[in-house]
Formats: structure tokens, sequence, C-alpha cells
């Protein structure tokens, strides 16, 4: 027994001898496999906004109400313009990286114009009915790029805001360092400052949907070059249930919540005309996964509403490379909701979009009788287009004026954008109310260049009347998608000046 003593010892001073002598080099490799998988954060100086632009940002913000629906802002890429990730980046995503200095005065601007940021959770909380702090906005960031662990989240660690990073999971630790990875995940949900969504697992990039067609392989079927035909629809879905599996799987293998809420790749929610079977199927697949989906882009204004919501697609305000400070703050009051009270709607032009949604810098069009040179016989103009997308229970009063017996039309639209959308169209002695197009009660009125037009819309009837004549009644929809705000349309083919709107108020109605 005594001589195993000696044998004994001198193995365990060998041993120790070894782990001397390695651990040097087992620390050096912990730390470079460290370095591989979590990049550095860097801790960007602060940048000073003008402190009149930000008297500025508090006084718009000011005229909005404190409780509103949140709204929704997409990011993609934080860093600076001069670091690039080597050639592993994507091409073409130049213009979506925004600088740390400019992120910086962004959340410094929405911080100073009263606005919260809110998580995921209570985001979905506010879908499903509950209550949001007052003016918040629900930052989100799409494909998970790795400038949000290294200069995002130090710049919301500053602010004490919150984010929401929407992972192509497939891409998690590819490219690197473009691509996030697992490692910087899990550093950024430790942290308390992010959640994370889904942007799919591989299916954010462009495939052939037809010859010399491509689009994206969430909403079409791809294009079989061998066979001269497109994908079975048995085959597009077994292939699109597979991809949600696999990143529903990567959520779980890497102790993540469950996502909630969905990013749309490219904002393609699907082409109804060439691939309507696809179009249809990616939509119900979302909409029983998902409590939500986001786009960046839509055919109406879809701002972050209930109603846009029940529809299937949320629109956010997206930020590029050149957003200003300014502009931002403009782009998130513009989508903050407002209640159906509006007494001088044509004190200010940006209040108003034009028919291709673009914002109208001129109202002559509808209050002077001077239509614009690119459409010399029509005028549109949608009121507070994101910001009325949960009216119901309101009054529009119209005085209009120019109409002629021998032409010329001035139609106020109510319900636009939602699922109730009606039309109260007027001439020179005759009113008409549509439905989805069709004409559903008319009257004739006393012939005559100016009327007065008041509609009264309600959950499920909408009721117009000429000069306080006869009430024309037609019943709407209802539920989350039946509502929405005020447009003008104004035609005239034949005379000059053109039919306007003299005077227009909306007031809430119980």
């Amino acid at each position: 027994m005594s001589r195993l003593w000696p044998r004994a010892l001198g193995g365990l001073l060998s041993l120790v001898t070894l782990l001397v002598v390695a651990a040097p080099f087992g620390v050096s490799w912990y730390l470079d496999d460290l370095r591989r998988h979590v990049s550095g954060q860097h801790d960007t100086p602060v940048t000073r906004v003008d402190p009149a632009d930000l008297r500025r940002f508090t006084e718009t913000a000011g005229r909005l109400p404190d409780r509103a629906a949140p709204v929704v802002v997409a990011y993609h890429d934080i860093r600076p313009h001069g670091d690039d990730p080597a050639a592993t980046e994507p091409t073409g995503r130049e213009h979506y990286v925004v600088t740390p200095e400019a992120f910086d005065a962004q959340l410094t601007a929405l911080r100073t114009a009263g606005y919260r940021t809110i998580s995921s959770a209570q985001y979905v909380d506010y879908l499903r009915g509950g209550s949001v702090p007052p003016r918040s906005v629900y930052l989100t960031f799409d494909d998970g790029t790795r400038g949000l662990w290294s200069y995002a989240d130090p710049i919301l660690k500053r602010h004490r805001m919150v984010a929401a990073s929407y992972l192509i999971t497939g891409q998690v630790g590819t490219h690197r360092p473009y691509y996030l990875s697992w490692a910087e995940i899990d550093r950024m949900s430790r942290s308390g400052r992010w959640d994370f969504q889904a942007h799919t697992h591989d299916l954010h990039t462009r495939v052939q949907t037809a010859p010399g067609r491509l689009g994206s392989p969430l909403t079409h079927r791809r294009w079989e070059p061998a066979t001269g035909a497109r994908e079975s629809l048995a085959g597009y879905r077994q292939r699109l249930t597979a991809d949600f599996d696999a990143m529903f799987a990567a959520f779980t293998d890497h102790r993540l919540p469950r996502p909630q809420l969905f990013a749309y790749p490219f904002s393609e929610i699907g082409d109804a005309t060439t691939d309507p079977e696809a179009a249809a199927f990616s939509r119900d697949l979302i909409a029983t996964r998902f409590v939500a989906a986001l786009t960046n882009k839509s055919l109406a204004p879809q701002p972050s509403s209930r109603r846009s919501a029940a529809d299937g697609q949320v629109e956010r305000a997206e930020v590029y490379a050149r957003t200003t400070a300014a502009e931002l703050v403009s782009a998130v009051v513009e989508r903050t909701a407002v209640p159906a009270v509006v007494t001088d709607p044509f004190a200010r032009s940006w209040d108003w979009r034009d028919q291709h949604g673009e914002p109208m810098t001129d109202l002559s069009p509808l209050t002077g009788g001077r239509f614009p040179a690119d459409s010399p016989r029509r005028a549109y103009g949608t009121l507070l287009a994101y910001a009325s997308a949960d009216w119901t229970g309101y009054t529009a009063d119209a005085t209009v004026r120019g109409l002629r017996a021998d032409g010329g039309t001035v139609t106020l639209l109510v319900g636009v954008n939602g699922d109730a959308t009606v039309s109260v169209r007027v001439t020179h002695g005759r009113v008409a109310v549509l439905r989805a197009g069709r004409v559903a009660a008319e009257a004739a009125v006393d012939p005559a260049a100016t009327h007065r037009v008041t509609v009264t819309v309600r959950d499920g009837v909408t009721v117009a009347r000429v000069d306080g004549g006869p009430a024309l009644r037609v019943s709407t929809p209802t539920g989350p998608g039946a509502t929405g705000g005020l447009a003008v349309a104004i035609d005239d083919a034949q005379g000059r000046p053109h039919p306007s709107v003299a005077a227009l108020t909306v007031t809430a109605v119980g």
C-alpha cells in the first residue's frame, strides 16, 4: 500500500503539470471560439440633436392623444456605412443600413416627442384587446443582422428602450459576420431589451415563379424549368409547412419563446392574380400560426390597428439609410391614431394623401376648383389615411360648390380602406349612395350649384342627407374590419372651374 502512494502522487503531479501547461491553450481556444460567435459591442457617441428640432418634435406630438394604437417601425441593419461585413453581405442592402449616429438621433427624437417603446408581448396584448402605455412605438428589425448586437443594443440600453428582431432562423450564424449568431441572440434575449419573432426559416430569397419572373417562395409556387410547369400545390403546401416547422423548432432548440408575430419577406403578401391558390394558402397558414403579420408595403394604408390585424397585415413605417430624425417623427405622428373629430381638415396639406397614396402638397384640386396637370379630370384626397383606421361613429359634414347642370360630381367616401366603404355621390340635381360599386339608394335634390352633404357612419349602417332632406340609408358589415376614415373625390370631364369642397368637418357621434 505504501508503494502506491508515490506512484499516485507522481501521476497527480503529472496531471497538474499538464493542466498548467494546457490551460493557456485552452483559454486561448475558448476566447477565439467566443470571438467567432460573439462580436464586440461598440458604444458609439451620443448624437447631438438641434434643440429647435427637439422643441418642434415636442410640439408636433403634443397635438396627439396620449392613448392611441402603437405605431410599428421597421428597421433592418444598424452599423457605420464604412463597417462592411466583408463579402458575405447580401448585395443591394446598403439602402437599409442606418448608422448608429442616425439611430441614436431617431431614438432621441421619439423620446423627446413623448413616445416609449413596447415589446412584442405588449403589442400582441394590444391586438387582443389589451391596453398599452401612452403614445407607444414598437421597434422591429428584419433579418437578424449582427449590427443589432454590435451597434443597436448599446444605443437601446442608453435610451432604456426595447425592440424585436425578426429572425431568418436558417441564416442565423451563417455568412458571418453579417447575420447574428445564436450566442449573440442568447445575450440579447437575456438583456431584456430584445425579443425575437418570425421571418421564415429559409424563404427570404427570390426564386423563379414563372418564365422570366422572380418572386418570394413564401407566397408563390416555384417554376420548374425541367418540367416547364409550376410546383404542384401539394408540394408547395408541404414546403411551406416544413419551413415553418423548422423555424419553430429553431426557436425551441435555442430556448426562445415561440414567436407570435410574422414579417413577410420583401413585404410580399401574395399575388392573388397570378397564383391565387398559393396566396390563399400562405395567408391562411400565417393566420393560423400567428397573431398578426407585418409588411412594409400595402395597396391601401394598413396602420397598426385591430382592423389591419384582422385583415392579415399591419403596415410599418420603414426607416432607410437617409431617413432623418424629423422624417421618422413625422411618419410616426402620421400613423398615430386620432379621434374622429376634425374641425379644420384643410389647414395642413400633409394630412391628405392623393390617389397614388402620396402626401399632398397642394389642396387646391379639392378646395379651389383647379385640377392638377397630370390629372385634368379628377382630384382625390384621403384625410388622415393612417390615423383614421379605427374610426367608427362619426359624421362628415361638407359644403360642396361649383356643380353644374352639364356635369361635375363631388363624392364623399366614408369607412375608407375598410370593409364598409360607402360613397355618397352628389351632382347638380341628384344624390346616390353606393356600396361595393353599386347604387344602394338614390334621390333627386333641388338643382343647385351648392349643396350641404352630411354622412353619418355607425357600426352596421351609414346614413346620408343632402340639404337636410330625406335620409338615404345603407347597411354595412360590422366587426374589426368595418372601420375607416374619409376621402373626397371630384370628377368633371367638361367645364372649368371644377366643383370643389368649400367646407368640411368631422364630428364624433355616440
